[in-house]
């Protein structure tokens, strides 16, 4: 389904990988500040997350280094994307608040980076665009079966006409 929207060099990737280890040398500080540049940008999200952002901190950057360790190998990840991106459903997330998203991380990462080039900024871009397609696409399937069993659920509709 998904095209491979990210198709990383083995030198932008080095380079993503050293920019990850820079950006979060310090534990949560990359969070912290992706969260607040999240919520400043976009004010109407911060009631989707819970008031004590501290474990979920923890969870956005294990999964962020997930994604670092496997980015000559993304398509593997593309199930478990797609699979948080239906969560994110359930949650509240909108198709719209990823392009917020990619920009609040790219604001937040350029904040706390030293090496900051325009280089980095198109690694991170495609890096950040190959996790949110196929969380995207996850959740667009998942509201396509919604629909088709709501239309299922109808009285009078019959799988054979």
């Amino acid at each position: 389904m998904s095209r491979n929207v990210a198709i990383m060099t083995p030198e932008g990737i080095a380079r993503l990988t050293r920019s990850f280890e820079e950006v979060s040398a310090q534990p949560r500080a990359l969070a912290s500040s992706f969260y607040q540049e999240l919520f400043a940008a976009a004010p109407r999200l911060r009631p989707l997350f819970p008031a004590d952002m501290t474990s979920l901190q923890g969870h956005f950057e294990a999964a962020l280094a997930l994604v670092i360790r496997n980015l000559d190998e993304l398509s593997a990840l593309q199930d478990s994307l797609r699979e948080l991106g239906v969560a994110h459903v359930h949650w509240g997330a909108k198709p719209e608040d990823y392009a917020v998203v990619r920009e609040a991380l790219i604001r937040a990462i350029r904040g706390t980076s030293s090496s900051w080039s325009d280089d980095l900024e198109t690694d991170w871009r495609r890096a950040i665009t190959a996790i949110a397609v196929p969380m995207l696409e996850g959740a667009a399937v998942h509201t396509a079966v919604v629909a088709e069993q709501m239309t299922e659920d109808l009285p009078g509709t019959d799988e054979s006409s």
